[in-house]
């Protein structure tokens, strides 16, 4: 038997892919521009007014209660002895029937030469046990004299004497004592203690601007009052109104001290320190020269030397800077 051999299978040509040609070299990159020293010095001046500012937001939220708290210790170490021993009030002049004048000057108001109590020397102790508050009053309402507590406003008669009383006090920064005032309610108590005795005033109400002033004749016929004046508002470094809590008082007030007919415009209400203004003005100076001495200490000394000696004087003066910028602000913040 014959076994035919098949024929040969047609070899099936290949079929050749599509190649792509190679994409075409990247160019080569621009070489990168060097900043400019210009750029650089105002990239950084930026970056430290950021800085500042936030360590100043910083200072008025964290550290003025500090402050505050720590200023409220040495009044009332100051006053506390005065007062326990019953020394008189700083009435100013007293003229006696043969026509000699003589006054009464607690040792805490030390020269006897003036016939009004200085800005800044404390006056009494304000509790309002409601909003469990307990604050040393100082003699004057600018916007240095509340870093340290509420301020008795010096063209209005002392708390406890014949006549209206003005007090002021913080709501945001230096601790704000005042902040839970608008809280009050009418017949809740306010006790003062001068040295002329304690006193226990009552609630009459919780005012704003444009609400109706409240009756005068209580005081007219020989009452007094005692008004707490403060701010709120959604930000408190720009107040949206004015707050009134008056109050009258229980029992016999004393007779009225001598005081000044005219204040000075920063003592009135939502007034800055415009005094402060020239410390400001030269501490931020004081900044500057130090800024540019650590400049030339870390060419000369070296990075980790200049920040060792640089940083706590960097910050004492920046405490000061901050200290005048937050007299600047409204005194009722």
């Amino acid at each position: 038997m014959t076994v035919q051999a098949s024929p040969p299978a047609e070899a099936v040509p290949a079929v050749e892919e599509a190649v792509a040609p190679p994409p075409p070299p990247a160019p080569p990159a621009p070489p990168a521009r060097p900043e400019s020293f210009a750029a650089k010095v105002v990239t950084r001046v930026f970056a430290l007014l950021a800085a500042g500012v936030l360590g100043f937001a910083g200072y008025l939220v964290l550290l003025t209660p500090l402050e505050q708290d720590a200023n409220q210790d040495v009044l009332y170490s100051e006053l506390r002895g005065p007062i326990a021993e019953a020394v008189p009030p700083y009435a100013g002049r007293e003229e006696s029937e043969d026509g000699i004048i003589s006054r009464a000057v607690p040792p805490i108001y030390a020269d006897g030469e003036d016939t009004l109590i200085p800005a800044g020397a404390p006056i009494a102790v304000l509790e309002i046990p409601a909003i469990e508050l307990r604050q040393v009053v100082v003699e004057g309402t600018s916007s240095d004299d509340l870093t340290a507590g509420p301020g008795h406003r010096r063209d209005t008669v002392l708390p406890g004497q014949q006549g209206v009383s003005l007090v002021y006090g913080r709501a945001a920064t230096f601790g704000a004592p005042f902040a839970d005032l608008p809280h009050l309610r009418r017949g809740q108590a306010i006790t003062v203690v001068t040295f002329q005795g304690e006193f226990t005033y009552r609630v009459e109400g919780v005012r704003r601007d444009g609400d109706p002033l409240p009756d005068i004749e209580p005081v007219t016929e020989g009452g007094s009052r005692l008004t707490l004046v403060t701010v709120e508002g959604g930000n408190p470094l720009q107040p949206e109104r004015t707050v009134f809590v008056d109050a009258l008082l229980d029992g016999e007030p004393q007779p009225a001290a001598e005081r000044p007919g005219l204040i000075p415009p920063e003592e009135q209400s939502l007034a800055s320190d415009r005094p402060a203004l020239l410390p400001f003005v030269l501490w931020t100076q004081a900044l500057v020269v130090v800024a540019v001495a650590l400049a030339w200490a870390r060419v000369r000394w070296g990075r980790w030397e200049t920040h060792l000696v640089g940083v706590p004087v960097v910050l004492a003066v920046l405490w000061y800077v901050y200290e005048a910028a937050a007299r600047l602000l409204p005194n009722l913040a």
